[in-house]
């Protein structure tokens, strides 16, 4: 915590910092918590300017905020309360949680969530501001169909991103675009569309004696809910217990796991990829080679 950060939160909190220790998590910006003299615990992100200066637009914490807040207002899903926010900024609500994996108890919990928050449907794809990606903006002008939004605003948006950044494998770009030319050939046109976290795999959950205390780091839109269970598969975390609860709330179509699932995996991967390095683009150039062959 700098010098100037903590003059900050004691200016808005009102009070002094007694506490701080480091949170998991923040790729993009410090986490912190800390606990007041008089006694009061928040979490805190701060966000730094981005080393290099690029054209596209950043992404803020008032984005996240106003996230949680409609995620909040949903009435389906545990959130922190925001307490305060600017755009590199924001003091949270503290959650104590638990350590550890999550058991079937705890995906249980999860899907009767995460059903929930699915059944907030409106009849088209997008959201009411950018979603966060990373320390940018990626785009969410509404749309009347699904195969297209996935297309431009996600799949070939991220790819290009990490095209440019030289993290994907040669001749990767040209097999995604030649795949997002074949997306109906997979993926059906929905009726209406839910409402999703965006951002939910294990690390963004928060469990507390063994049910979901919150769902944090959202990065909300509206779309077709399975890129959301897609996404909870890609690293791990749950399994059969969670879709076995999920089914008894909303159907889950069987060519999902078989078809789809993977496709799906492409976004995460092409995001990660960008953001990252590593082997992410690796792996998404295989799901291309895969379907394309």
């Amino acid at each position: 915590m700098t010098p100037d950060l903590r003059r900050r939160l004691e200016r808005i909190l009102g009070s002094a910092i007694a506490q701080r220790r480091p949170l998991s998590g923040g790729n993009i910006a410090e986490c912190l918590r800390i606990v007041t003299q008089d006694g009061r615990a928040f979490a805190v992100k701060s966000m730094a300017p981005l080393a290099q200066p690029t054209d596209l637009p950043q992404a803020t914490l008032k984005d996240e905020a106003f996230m949680l807040d409609r995620l909040r207002a949903s009435g389906k899903v545990p959130v922190p309360a925001v307490h305060h926010v600017e755009r590199d900024l924001m003091v949270l609500e503290f959650i104590p949680c638990d350590d550890g994996v999550a058991a079937s108890t705890e995906q249980e919990c999860l899907a009767d969530i995460v059903a929930d928050l699915h059944s907030v449907t409106v009849p088209r794809y997008g959201f009411d501001r950018p979603t966060p990606v990373g320390p940018l903006q990626r785009p969410n002008d509404w749309s009347d169909a699904w195969v297209p939004f996935l297309r431009d605003r996600r799949l070939m948006f991220l790819g290009r991103l990490a095209h440019d950044a030289g993290r994907l494998p040669d001749g990767c770009l040209a097999r995604l675009e030649r795949l997002c030319a074949r997306l109906e050939d997979w993926i059906p046109e929905r009726g209406a569309a839910s409402l999703i976290h965006g951002d939910l795999w294990i690390g963004n959950i928060l469990f507390k004696d063994r049910k979901v205390a919150a769902l944090i780091d959202p990065a909300c839109y509206f779309a077709d809910p399975e890129i959301e269970l897609a996404f909870l598969t890609l690293f791990g975390g749950v399994g059969e217990a969670f879709f076995d609860r999920y089914r008894e709330h909303r159907p889950v179509d069987p060519l999902f796991f078989q078809e789809r699932r993977t496709l799906y995996h492409l976004e995460p991967l092409l995001a990660h990829a960008w953001f990252f390095g590593g082997g992410y683009g690796m792996r998404a150039d295989e799901i291309l080679i895969r379907y394309l062959e």
